[in-house]
């Protein structure tokens, strides 16, 4: 037995058909691709994020103080163990003539260290580092004045030193809403303590002792910084009231010390003779008793003080930090089911393609035996094959994985991030279980395949296999169908149930890229038309003009006349409320805007509608009207009651209505409905303002004037959350469509393979047929025909899988506030179609160039 022959025969092997080695290394490589660069981005972008916030000591929890931190907040605060809190200044100003809401921290000393990209720290009072992404509009050595001060600065102008990126607030783009300018945060900028004139440092910045070093992304982390955030919240639960009774207690007390004074001085007065100066003094009096009167009125005003914790998804300003997390989840969700999906494909195709294989070497696997090699051999040469095939398919796709795939969807969507470029890690175990799953697509089919097709002796095996035997089918037995078919379409459906096997891959082969091309397709409009549908089509204003309660009558003309200007076209009064919730089926609180109208309806404002149907909802007076994100978080449905907050108490709601919405969480009122359950009278605090003009631009402007009133205690605009849901949606369109190229080529390789298959089986038999007088394109359409009708059918279960596949991902990328529409356009059914139909297409001429350079006579030659 020579081994120097043997070794020849498997080399011949992958010589003589470079073809199916190429489709089975790309099958492979395809699958390895989807597998490595999904499962190692995510663990990619997280471990550069974690360098990221180890490098600057981000805070895991900090606190914003309404009224700052007095030293009893300080003290109260300190008794908490394993914690670390830095006490810092935070100010919105506005820049531009009162347009650009810019926010500035006084120069963290060891937590949330910003992180500097040119020049140094201010030093001084007057100077200021910005952010980079002013870079373009200043130069250092610039200077920049800051107006709506409040005399909260030491100065209003600032020479800038540098330019720094905040380790908190991580997108260079959408930084929030602010309370200034035009209701959305421009910028930020750090100058030094002694800058502010503020009376207490009105944030504290806490690190966990505990946490250091722990990832971010991990359960840990997240569960102890949710106990860490209730402990703060119960430990100053009661400060704000402490607070507020103390002060009143103090001011009464100097208003007690001067009215005590004032009738002194009263009583003295009388008793003075009629005069000038009696008169002045009289005068003089009234004037002090009108000022305690107005200090009584403030002493009245004095609200208790709130502390609002926040972790770093919840931070103000934290849109970017959102946006990455959420980013990491869906490519990771993304990653545990395309690839299985794409490698079971694979695995089916690859089991067809060995069985042609081995079909096709029977003859000399006989050859061997006669010669005495063993059965393991014999079926070692087709190991070998299917190992040397898989694994380098698989290697190849592991780099291009590593290498390129990962970094390029990565960089997609860091690149408003202050994070930048994900660093590239090589992960062994993702690697191994591509390997793995190769073995099991290639090699273990291999094996079973040989074995039980190699385990004759060497005699049966010397004799071509005889073809596979016709048989009656189910169709024949229909006659009223059967006796209308022409002769080739019964060769064809007999010919289709005769090679079973091939029958069931080319159906799932073609069935598996279809659905994934399109879940792909599905996902891509599932998102792209998210933001234009919820803030063109349902929220259909641009700014909420949030009143001030304690105006006086001239502020609020002040307003009204602003309200009057002709770049409005329409406003609505209304009462909206925002509240914090805590629902079970998230980790996180959520946020909800409420609207409280006496209108029936809020169109044209808001349209409020079902999504399937877009039938309009009015609002009902014996429940509220709930968006359908949040109902799926309450995993509620029409006609079932929910908790919410609602004025600091909890209340129990009867949901009415589901309404589409996509972004954010919203609950609506009727008045009525209101104050039967809140016991509370509806009072109007904000109007939906209608803008002639929906250029950002213009918004923008009419946020920042309206924010210049007194009248207004803020203003709102849908600028922030767009930007949160246009980050989220574009990253994931790019890498939707890198996956869809994928399902492409897998589609062209598994058809090419099968196609291939088909033809090299029966070249015999298309010999005959071509010899009996058939012509090119008959024979050609003889067998493709098959190829054809079994695709169709494919295409079928590929939409019906692919409608599942769509929704199991749309469920698993989606947000606590973001959903996307489950519901898909025609062209998402087209497209597959057409793809399949077009690779049919080109494969069908490939064939038929091949049919034609075949000899026919040569094939026809017996092979005993």
């Amino acid at each position: 037995m020579s081994l120097k022959v043997y070794r020849k025969d498997i080399k011949q092997s992958f010589s003589s058909s470079i073809g199916r080695f190429l489709s089975l290394f790309s099958l492979m490589m395809i699958g390895a691709i989807a597998l490595i660069g999904l499962k190692v981005t995510a663990p990619n972008m997280e471990r550069t994020a974690q360098t990221f916030i180890e490098k600057y000591h981000t805070m895991d929890l900090s606190i914003i103080g309404s009224q700052g931190f007095n030293q009893d907040d300080k003290n109260d605060l300190k008794k908490l163990k394993d914690t670390k809190i830095e006490y810092s200044y935070l100010l919105d100003v506005t820049t531009n003539n009162g347009q650009k809401a810019i926010r500035l921290f006084s120069t963290p000393k060891n937590i949330s260290k910003a992180q500097l990209s040119s020049g140094h720290f201010p030093k001084t009072k007057n100077e200021i580092a910005l952010a980079k992404s002013f870079s373009k509009q200043y130069h250092i050595g610039d200077t920049i004045s800051f107006s709506d001060t409040s005399n909260l600065l030491s100065t209003k102008t600032y020479q800038i030193t540098g330019f720094i990126q905040s380790s908190e607030m991580w997108s260079t783009k959408n930084l929030g809403s602010s309370s200034k300018g035009s209701g959305e945060l421009q910028g930020y900028g750090i100058i030094p303590s002694a800058s502010f004139k503020l009376p207490y440092h009105n944030i504290a910045r806490i690190q966990i002792k505990s946490l250091n070093q722990k990832p971010y992304y991990s359960d840990t982390y997240k569960d102890k910084v949710t106990s860490f955030k209730s402990k703060i919240k119960k430990r100053l639960s009661d400060n704000g009231e402490k607070r507020q009774k103390h002060e009143v207690s103090e001011a009464n007390e100097k208003i007690n010390k001067a009215k005590s004074q004032l009738s002194k001085q009263e009583k003295t007065i009388k008793q003075l003779p009629e005069s000038p100066q009696k008169s002045q003094l009289t005068s003089q009096l009234n004037q002090e008793k009108a000022k305690i009167s107005r200090q009584e009125t403030k002493i009245s005003q004095i609200k208790a003080a709130t502390y609002s914790v926040y972790n770093r998804k919840t931070y103000p300003g934290s849109d970017g930090y959102t946006a990455y997390d959420s980013s990491t989840e869906s490519i990771s969700a993304v990653g545990n089911i395309f690839p299985v999906v794409l490698y079971i494909v694979a695995a089916l195709v690859t089991l067809t393609t060995m069985t042609r294989f081995v079909d096709e070497e029977r003859q000399t696997a006989g050859l061997f035996k006669a010669l005495g090699y063993s059965n393991k051999q014999i079926i070692r040469k087709f190991i070998i094959y299917g190992f040397i095939t898989s694994m380098a398919g698989t290697l190849a796709g592991v780099i291009i994985g590593h290498i390129f795939l990962s970094p390029m969807i990565s960089n997609i969507i860091t690149n408003t991030s202050v994070i930048g470029e994900s660093h590239r890690y090589f992960y062994l175990s993702w690697t191994l279980l591509a390997l793995l799953f190769a073995f099991i697509s290639a090699v273990l089919p291999t094996y079973l395949v040989a074995r039980k097709e190699l385990s004759d002796e060497a005699a049966p095996l010397l004799l071509a296999k005889p073809p596979v035997a016709g048989e009656t089918i189910l169709l024949e037995k229909w006659h009223f169908i059967w006796n209308k078919l022409s002769f080739t379409q019964k060769i064809t459906a007999r010919n289709i149930f005769r090679y079973k096997q091939r029958m069931f891959m080319t159906i799932f082969g073609v069935a598996g890229s279809v659905a994934l091309l399109f879940a792909g397709l599905g996902i891509q409009t599932s998102i792209s038309g998210v933001s234009k549908t919820q803030f063109q089509d349902i929220l259909n204003y641009q700014l909420i003009v949030s009143e001030n309660q304690n105006a006086t009558k001239s502020e609020q003309e002040k307003l009204n006349n602003a309200l009057e200007s002709s770049d409005i076209t329409h406003k609505l009064p209304i009462e909206v409320k925002t509240s914090k919730n805590k629902i079970s089926t998230v980790n996180e609180e959520q946020s909800i805007t409420m609207f409280i109208s006496d209108q029936d309806q809020l169109s044209p404002y808001i349209n409020l509608r079902e999504r399937h149907a877009s039938k309009a909802i009015s609002l009902p007076k014996n429940g509220i009207v709930i968006s359908e994100k949040l109902a799926q978080l309450y995993k509620a449905d029409i006609g079932d009651t929910i908790k919410i907050t609602l004025n600091h108490k909890k209340v129990t709601v009867k949901i009415a209505a589901i309404t589409e919405m996509y972004a954010g969480h919203f609950i609506f009122f009727s008045k009525q409905y209101y104050e039967n359950i809140s016991h509370q009278t509806f009072k109007e605090n904000a109007k939906l303002v209608q803008l002639n003009s929906k250029k950002i631009r213009d918004i923008s402007y009419q946020a920042a004037s309206f924010n210049k009133l007194k009248a207004v205690a803020g203003v709102s605009q849908n600028a922030s959350l767009i930007a949160q849901l246009n980050a989220v949606a574009n990253s994931l369109q790019s890498v939707m469509l890198i996956l869809v190229i994928l399902s492409v080529l897998l589609a062209i390789v598994i058809l090419y393979n099968l196609t291939n298959i088909n033809v090299a089986e029966r070249i015999r038999e298309l010999s005959t047929i071509k010899v009996l007088g058939f012509h090119n394109k008959e024979v050609t359409l003889y067998i493709y025909r098959e190829t054809i009708v079994l695709s169709i059918i494919g295409i079928i279960a590929g939409l019906i899988s692919g409608i599942g596949l769509h929704a199991l991902l749309l469920n698993m990328i989606g947000s606590d506030v973001i959903m996307f529409n489950p519901s898909v356009p025609l062209k998402v059914y087209i497209i597959p179609i057409i793809a399949i139909s077009a690779i049919l297409i080109c494969l069908g001429l490939v064939v038929n160039r091949h049919l034609r350079k075949v000899d026919m006579l040569e094939a026809l030659k017996s092979v005993d």
